[in-house]
This record gives structure tokens, sequence and C-alpha cells, in this order.
């Protein structure tokens, strides 16, 4: 199966999720300025990044094994190389992806060297305001904890504001609201707030209080830690059926039919 795009529709983020909720063994391939990379998963995490001179080089080898010895490395070079690409890979925003799943089969000893919850929640933290608000597209949207938020948060290895904001996920708190909590947060720990009187710089320090709530929401989202909260509609009584089916009566068919 193949999945393929572009870049400036689907980001990093949203790719390495689609993987990681499949928990997929496949090889992403990404074209950027006539280079070629392929970042390889195994059960929705990466084991491996390189760089070929055309994308069908990625796909000569049928097992791991033999990536490694076409491109002469070992297996205990393999962070190494990782370390090396991956950074570079990070940065890329524009031109194509495609993932082939099913495709590398790995030996039972290689293991993933980053979990792609980590690598989420990195990316996340450099995403624009514009970027942001594909996702978070209302103030007014609520988000709730997912059953492996635990688990999940400890994988992405928070930073503790990621960790505060959070916190204030609890299927109650609309975004606007966690945004406000976590600028008059920021605000009472600035010990020159007091002496700012510029307005344009209080605007900026809230408008960058909204940026980190939504770039963390993003991520956290993407990592499956939280999910769109999932309202649950009110059972209604007897007597509440019978009140709302009569006020949806004229008055006289209502008595009538009583």
């Amino acid at each position: 199966m193949i999945n393929s795009g572009n870049l400036k529709t689907f980001s990093l983020i949203d790719i390495f999720q689609i993987i990681k909720e499949g928990k997929k063994n496949c090889i992403l391939a990404i074209e950027n300025n006539n280079n070629v990379y392929g970042i390889y998963f195994k059960g929705g995490d990466p084991v491996y990044v390189r760089k070929v001179k055309r994308s069908f080089f990625l796909y000569m080898d049928l097992d791991f094994e033999s990536v490694l010895k076409r491109d002469k490395i070992s297996k205990q070079d393999i962070f190494k190389n990782f370390a090396t690409l991956l950074p570079i890979i990070l940065k890329i925003k524009e031109g194509r992806f495609s993932i082939t799943s099913g495709f590398i089969k790995y030996s039972e000893d290689i293991k993933p060297l980053i979990n792609t919850e980590k690598l989420i929640i990195l990316l996340s933290r450099n995403l624009t305001l514009e970027e942001v608000n594909r996702k978070i597209t209302d103030p007014e949207m609520i988000f709730e904890k997912t059953e492996k938020a635990q688990e999940l948060s400890e994988l992405a290895d928070l930073s503790s504001q990621e960790r505060e904001i959070l916190a204030l996920v609890d299927g109650k708190n609309k975004v606007s609201d966690i945004i406000a909590k976590i600028h008059f947060n920021r605000i009472l720990k600035d010990e020159n707030i007091l002496y700012i009187n510029d307005e344009e710089h209080v605007k900026k320090l809230y408008e960058d209080s909204e940026l980190l709530v939504k770039r963390a929401l993003y991520g956290l989202l993407a990592s499956r830690i939280i999910r769109k909260s999932r309202s649950i509609k009110k059972s209604e009584s007897i007597i509440e059926r019978i009140l709302s089916y009569l006020e949806s009566k004229p008055i006289k068919q209502s008595l009538k039919e009583i």
C-alpha cells in the first residue's frame, strides 16, 4: 500500500501520526530539492534513516539486512547514521512524500531508536500559527485525555510547560480557557510585567501564549495523548419527552390529544 502527497498539504507530524496509528512496518520516502531520504519504520517507530540518489533505490532490497549491506553500515553504526540525517529531514517542509507499507522485513534484534510520539512533540514545538490552526480550528474546541494519556505522555517526553497544558485538558476547558490560564500563569511569573507600558508588547505576549498552547495541543492530539471531547447526550426522562412533544404541537391540538 502506497500513500503519497505534498508536504505543504501534509506535515511530517500528520504523516508520523498515520504511520504510528497503523503501527506500520514501512518506508517513508521524502523528496526535496533533488535530495531523496528514506525513513524506515518498524511497528510505527523509526529504526533507520538513509539518503539515496533516486527514490527507487529505497525499494531494491526486501529485507533490512540487505539495506545495511548496500549502505555499508554495521548494526553498531545505525544510530550514528540516524543521528546525522534525522535532524536534516525534520526541518523539511516542502517536497513530496510516499509511504510504502509492508515492504521491508526486519530481524527481531532491530529495535526502534526513538519513539514516534517524541518526534511528533519535537516537531510541534516549531509549528507556525498558520500550521497549528489547521487542526486547532476553533477556540471553543474542547479536548479530553485518552485512556493511554499517561503512558503516551511518558513516551513523548513532554516539557514542564507541555505537562502544565496537558493538566488543563479535562473535557471542560475550552482552548480559549487554556490559553487564558497559561497566559496569566506566565505573566505572574514575569517580574517585569508591571513595568511594561507598551500595548503592542502586551499583545505580543498574549500571541506567544496562544501559539505555545496551540503547538502543545497539536502535538498532544497527533500523539493520541488527547482527543476531541466526546460529548455525551443527556438522556431525557419520560416527563421531559412529554413536555418536549407538547411544545412541538399547537396548544389546541395538544389539548385534544390529551
